[in-house]
């Protein structure tokens, strides 16, 4: 089997990749809708890959893996991985899971992480509006997800953390710093606002973005490094 072609389309927002082959059979993999703007990142790759064998997935994703670099351009080349892998088990005639070792559970907790409404405020009661209304959906999620800290507005709270936060276009803008006192405050009695809401019957799990460290954990650093003397590197 080879692969005959790469194409990606946008669906809504969301980059869909999908991969042909000689032998009618496709794969496709999916993008989240605030990356539309991956589908030429998704196509640059056509050229390495026509005339691989996607079933053997390691050995045609190490033509392009190199190439994926951090997010969000790496979700491109995961995509192209998911089409591959979709694309080996349907050659094979087998779920997935089966080519990966094999399922471990028959039951997943799946938690909810997009049926939300933005959120306005960053402060104890805003997240747990937030929350409240996730709880009170109809769905039966056992666990939601909420974004917290760096990824969300949070990082621009004044005081929030030891750098210069500045408003940016892009999702996921990757601010960095150390936290303030006040930052890790800020942190701590939203989650507990949130559980105050959730209670014991509904999970919380956190995403918390990229720079998560307080301002201890860069000073036991610094106290190994000859490199820093305060861990702010900013003497």
């Amino acid at each position: 089997m080879k692969i005959t072609d790469l194409k990606c389309a946008l669906i809504g927002r969301h980059p869909i990749v999908r991969i042909t082959t000689d032998e009618g059979i496709d794969g496709f993999g999916q993008v989240e809708h605030f990356k539309p703007y991956l589908k030429p990142h998704v196509l640059m790759y056509r050229d390495a890959l026509i005339g691989e064998d996607p079933t053997l997935v390691e050995r045609t994703m190490l033509r392009i893996r190199q190439r994926g670099a951090f997010k969000p351009w790496g979700a491109a080349v995961s995509a192209i991985e998911h089409a591959l892998w979709d694309l080996a088990g349907k050659a094979a005639g087998v779920p997935v899971h089966r080519l990966l070792g094999g399922k471990v559970r028959d039951r997943v907790r799946v938690y909810n992480g997009a049926f939300r409404e933005r959120l306005t405020g960053f402060t104890p009661k805003d997240f747990a509006e937030s929350v409240r209304k996730m709880k009170a959906l109809p769905y039966g999620f056992t666990i939601v997800k909420q974004a917290i800290a760096f990824h969300t507005e949070m990082k621009r709270v004044p005081g929030f953390y030891y750098g210069d936060p500045r408003p940016s276009p892009l999702h996921g803008a990757l601010d960095r710093g150390v936290l303030t006192e006040r930052g890790l405050k800020l942190i701590v009695e939203c989650v507990a606002a949130m559980k105050e809401v959730l209670g014991d019957e509904i999970g919380l799990a956190l995403d918390c973005g990229p720079a998560f460290k307080s301002k201890m954990r860069s000073v036991s650093r610094a106290r190994s490094s000859p490199s820093t003397c305060c861990g702010l590197r900013t003497c």
